[in-house]
């Protein structure tokens, strides 16, 4: 899982310091203004220049004097639950029938052999029902509108004293409580199946004579070993991304069930990661020749190291030791023994400098979490007036860390070896949070995506034929999670050009990789701008529609991370401004238009 700085933000930091609100109102001014001109164009082109402009102004008015005052909760109820009806008839909690058979058999495809289990159910069930909600939501909110025109069964609403805004609203808040019943059940569902698919129980099939030390039976093709404390409690090693708690009771042996591995972490990231060069001056940290540049590498058997600082942590968080964890990558540089794991040393230091933990040594645990500990009464050494360092009995929160701020430093030991660390792998782990609330998170976050998808389809419908509004709303689907392409064609990442380049090279077998050579720099010049102007176009559009790739928080309830309530209050807000923007441009198109069969 990648973690990104953005995603650390706090919901205050994001809409404030991060311009989340001035982004929003800019696009919403944009949008109002590409609105009021279309509309005043089609106005003036109908009713001439003076009438159409107070045409338009007269139905801006209506809308804050009239028809926002006037909002009916009755009558927006009565809409919703004709269209609750409309979906029970059309048969959209199917989708909950084919949900369950999907799960029925799923579990001949998931890979029993994975190395973390928990992570595939989750990530299954999550993505399963997302993409179907998506769909229901698509479908019934698109065809809504416009089935009834066809059916005429519009009329008995227009003409009652029903507003522009009802309509839309009471079709929302249809549409959304049948999908809120269809994303529960699923959720309920859910929840069961990982559970139940993950829990096991192993028995103790050996031990060593004192009966200390053991092994467990083989269950969902693994098995554990352990090690029992005076106390006869122990916890078995890590494996398949669990692990167990096992006790001794008189001659018996007592293995509890799966632990780790439904979790949601708490994680404290760092403030900030810098890197230090070979020779121990800053620099950015160094590539190893990776497309990615998600991870930093430092060098190994140097000065070459990572610098982590944490600022206000709070001791009441911690009781006796520090939990943190790491998930740091390696990168050998030459052949030879790739099963021995790359070491490297960490220790924690003041910001000064003048106090630091002692050094531990660790071998790199690629492609998985380790977990580690650091206790608050520790070993390390303290500069003394000469500026050389003498052993010392440190007191975290009072020698390193008084103020809560300090710094955590990672080495790489291997000479011919590279460690590789992004900002969020590592970072601190006080207590874990409850798996089944980060799970119900997940679910929300998935609810409110099925929520602006119903919000575009019924906008859509309002003006478009029904097939013509699920292609529109398709489009804003592909945009929202595909819009890095546009992107990259607008910056000239992409070889072979824009849209109209690119046709032109396929008849002529040109290489993307070469310059268009047409034996007409004017024509060249002219294809080139024809496809900036385009793509640029299709930017503005692609700005336009939520981005629902960063909407997705799947990864963070299957790699057990707690889903921030910053991120998740963000996204509120998103699909709340979404949902305005939906209303508005709903409003005006019903206002103006002709239920005409």
């Amino acid at each position: 899982m990648q973690l990104y700085p953005e995603q650390f933000w706090t919901y205050w930091e994001w809409l404030i310091e991060k311009n989340g609100l001035r982004d929003g109102l800019f696009l919403a001014l944009i949008l109002a203004v590409i609105g009021f001109l279309v509309g005043l164009i089609v106005a003036v082109i109908k009713h001439g220049p003076g009438e159409g402009f107070l045409n338009v102004s007269r139905l801006i008015g209506q809308l804050f004097t009239v028809d926002i005052p006037k909002l009916s909760g009755r009558r927006i109820w009565a809409i919703a639950k004709l269209a609750i009806k409309e979906s029970i008839r059309k048969k959209v909690l199917v989708v909950v029938g084919v949900f369950i058979v999907g799960m029925m058999f799923a579990g001949w495809y998931l890979d029993q052999n994975a190395d973390y289990p928990a992570r595939l159910y989750i990530s299954f069930v999550l993505t399963m029902t997302n993409y179907m909600v998506i769909v229901l939501g698509l479908f019934i909110s698109s065809f809504s509108i416009p089935a009834d025109i066809k059916s005429r069964t519009i009329y008995t609403i227009v003409t009652k004293p029903v507003r522009p805004l009802e309509l839309f609203l009471g079709r929302v808040v249809g549409f959304m409580t049948i999908g809120t019943l269809v994303v529960a059940s699923m959720g309920i569902l859910s929840y069961f199946f990982v559970v139940r698919g993950l829990y096991h129980e192993h028995e103790v099939v050996s031990t060593d004579p004192e009966g200390r030390t053991g092994e467990t039976s083989r269950v969902q093709r693994h098995r554990h070993t352990f090690t029992l404390n005076e106390s006869g409690v122990g916890q078995t090693n890590e494996n398949k991304g669990h692990s167990h708690i096992v006790k001794k009771v008189g001659d018996k042996y007592v293995i509890e069930g799966p632990l780790n591995d439904l979790t949601a972490r708490v994680p404290i990231y760092a403030k900030e990661l810098s890197f230090t060069g070979r020779d121990g001056e800053a620099n950015e940290g160094y590539n190893v020749g990776y497309m990615s540049e998600y991870q930093k590498y430092i060098e190994g058997d140097s000065l070459s190291s990572a610098v982590w600082r944490f600022d206000g942590i709070s001791p009441n968080l911690f009781d006796k030791a520090i939990g943190y964890d790491m998930t740091i990558s390696a990168f050998r540089t030459y052949k030879g023994d790739i099963v021995t794991p790359v070491g490297g040393i960490i220790y924690f230091r003041s910001l000064d400098g003048k106090v630091e933990t002692e050094r531990l040594s660790f071998k790199v645990k690629e492609f998985q979490t380790d977990r580690r500990v650091m206790p608050l009464k520790v070993k390390g050494a303290r500069k003394n007036k000469d500026d050389k360092f003498e052993p010392a009995e440190l007191d975290f929160f009072k020698d390193i860390a008084p103020n809560g701020s300090f710094e955590v430093v990672v080495r790489c030991q291997d000479r011919g070896q590279y460690l590789g660390m992004a900002a969020a792998d590592l970072y601190l782990r006080p207590n874990d949070l409850y798996f089944f609330w980060n799970f119900i998170k997940g679910y929300i976050s998935i609810w409110l995506q099925m929520f602006i998808v119903v919000c575009f389809g019924v906008m859509f419908s309002c003006f478009l034929s029904g097939p013509v509004a699920i292609i529109a709303t398709i489009s804003a689907l592909v945009l929202g999670f595909f819009g890095f392409f546009v992107d990259d064609m607008l910056k000239n990442t992409s070889n072979g050009g824009g849209p109209v380049e690119s046709l032109i090279r396929i008849p002529i077998q040109s290489g993307s990789t070469v310059d268009l050579d047409l034996g007409n720099p004017a024509l060249e010049s002219g294809i080139q701008a024809v496809d900036r102007t385009l793509v640029y176009g299709i930017s503005l559009l692609k700005n336009s529609v939520p981005n629902f790739g960063k909407l997705g928080t799947s990864d963070f309830v299957a790699y057990g991370v707690n889903l921030f309530g910053g991120l998740l209050g963000r996204h509120f807000t998103i699909a709340f401004g979404y949902f305005l923007l939906t209303c508005i441009v709903s409003y005006f198109f019903l206002k103006t238009r002709e239920m005409a069969a």
